[in-house]
């Protein structure tokens, strides 16, 4: 039997289905990596916001326990406080709200000056630190 000529409209028709096999597989491709582009830049923002999280925590648990350390009478848990203060500085965790304090119990109480420079100075290279990116 012989095949029928296929009208205009089967050909379009069959024109489009290639087209359509074709495009289809670029589109759905385009599609999911648009969808991990934006994934993966809501997740950098994540977690740069649970790692600022994460450090004020640490900071104001930090703060809670300097200050009765700091505000003491005698003057070896002052220097203690300090100390801590200085160490904490170094890893980038210390509270900054305390360097008035520190350096007004510096400028107050003699015996404590040297420990008072040393947290200042510390607390410097943090904020320091910051503004250049490293947290």
């Amino acid at each position: 039997m012989p095949d029928l000529p296929q009208s205009n409209l089967d050909k379009t028709l069959d024109r489009l289905s290639k087209i359509a096999g074709t495009l289809l597989p670029l589109v759905v491709a385009l599609v999911g990596g648009l969808y991990t582009y934006e994934k993966d830049k809501n997740d950098a923002r994540t977690q740069q916001r649970e790692e600022r999280r994460d450090l004020q925590q640490v900071q104001y648990g930090n703060l809670t326990a300097l200050i009765p350390l700091l505000t003491s009478q005698d003057p070896s848990s002052r220097a203690l406080g300090m100390e801590i203060f200085t160490s904490e500085a170094k890893k980038r965790e210390a509270p900054l709200d305390l360097v008035p304090a520190i350096k007004r119990l510096g400028a107050e109480h003699p015996e404590n000056a040297s420990q008072a420079a040393a947290a200042v100075e510390a607390a410097n290279g943090q904020t320091t630190a910051r503004r250049r990116g490293n947290p």
